[in-house]
């Protein structure tokens, strides 16, 4: 439901995170705002567990027998309006988790976008869709300028000792590629710095992962945050043969290709499209078909494993760019700055693989007439994305002025 927002969900998670603010989103649809009900979806129940305000997965059904009902607080420009909150699961349509706002037709409209805020063990509603009030953040004397100033990062001591490794790398100036490709930027860094080649999915140098791309090829280019094979037992598609003999195309050597950018807001060339399903916690990925617009899942990814992989991948991380010159084996970089990030908000994965700001990359092709070579399955975003999904980076200019 996300989708159908009436403001930017990348733009109001950049305004939170700004602050170090965790929140979760809900979209209220006519139905709910009429009823003041709406569905507590897999990210919200997520968010309300985490901050240790409901678990939802431990209530019985029934709002009369088994419902909580706690104050809240409706936030304004300058004020608070005080209201309540009833969080239950229902004897019917299968108990799917609900929240209800008292007189939240009076505060918001239908598809406006509704940050949930917990703040010590209180819940606040924020109508995002009205500028003054998500804007009243930047003013520490209101009620959520107050909220957002007692938020401070804390710093990791390592990240002092590994800029001064890529500043002498850095004065080195071009170095020769140590791998013919896309990855040698990344392997040439690698090695410079003393990390051996590995497989592991865990941080590259005491817990701060290393990301490195080529300035030359365009810095708002698109960069990988994790790589995640489906769960081919949950997708209909069952393999990833089948998914490119299916829907693969010839390359110019007659061997079947996928590669392509996959994302939440409409079908690419292909029909491939995202879909986050919140009732399953899954991430889908459908087939558009052209011309009777029929929707068919194809595959599966479980929205939990997809978090935990941004989590175990991402605690922290330095993004270091690179010019470039040469190409192939003569190719050399010269690495001059690090973007550098931490804590992702996990919880905002959800509504960004909705908003389309993260997309998917399908990078396999024919091996051999059974068998594919398959390069990953990509999960990207934009750098320019980078503050709805982190806390305020911090960029590091690695030559002296």
């Amino acid at each position: 439901m996300l989708e159908k927002s009436d403001t930017g969900i990348g733009d109001t998670l950049k305004v939170f995170n700004a602050f170090d603010l965790d929140v979760g989103l809900i979209v209220p649809t006519a139905t709910g705002m009429e009823k003041s009900i709406m569905d507590a979806t897999a990210s919200v129940r997520d968010y309300l567990q985490n901050h240790g305000f409901h678990n939802y997965d431990t209530q019985g059904l029934g709002n009369d027998e088994h419902g909580v009902s706690r104050p809240a607080y409706f936030v304004r420009p300058d004020t608070l309006e005080e209201t309540k909150i009833s969080l239950y699961r229902p004897k019917t349509k299968n108990g799917d988790p609900r929240i209800w706002l008292g007189r939240l037709g009076r505060y918001a409209s239908p598809f406006n976008l509704l940050a949930i805020l917990v703040y010590e063990d209180t819940l606040y509603a924020v109508n995002c869709s009205d500028a003054a009030t998500l804007q009243s953040i930047h003013n520490p004397s209101s009620p959520l300028g107050k909220i957002a100033a007692s938020r401070r990062p804390a710093l990791n001591p390592a990240v002092a000792e590994l800029l001064d490794s890529l500043r002498a790398i850095a004065a080195k100036g071009f170095i020769p590629t140590m791998r013919v490709g896309d990855t040698g930027i990344g392997m040439t860094l690698e090695t410079l710095l003393g990390i051996p080649a590995n497989a592991k999915k865990t941080p590259d140098y005491k817990g701060i992962e290393i990301k490195a791309k080529r300035l030359s090829k365009g810095s708002g280019n698109r960069v990988t945050l994790f790589s995640q094979v489906p769960n081919w037992k949950l997708s209909p598609i069952g393999s990833a043969l089948k998914l490119l003999s299916t829907y693969g195309y010839r390359g110019e050597d007659g061997k079947l290709r996928l590669y392509h950018e996959i994302n939440a807001k409409g079908p690419n060339s292909l029909g491939f499209m995202l879909k986050v399903d919140s009732g399953n916690s899954w991430l889908r990925q459908n087939h558009v078909h052209p011309d009777t617009n029929a929707i068919k899942h194809v595959t599966t990814w479980e929205m939990d494993t997809l978090r935990g992989r941004l989590a175990e991948k991402h605690p922290e991380t330095f993004w270091v760019s690179a010019l470039v010159k040469g190409g192939k084996a003569n190719e050399e970089f010269h690495y001059i700055k690090v973007q550098h990030t931490r804590a992702p908000k996990i919880q905002n994965l959800d509504a960004l693989l909705e908003g389309g700001l993260i997309s998917v990359d399908y990078l396999m092709s024919q091996k051999g007439p059974t068998s594919v070579r398959d390069h990953g399955y990509l999960f990207k975003i934009n750098p320019k994305d980078f503050d709805a999904l982190f806390p305020p980076s911090s960029v590091h200019e690695l030559l002296e002025v």
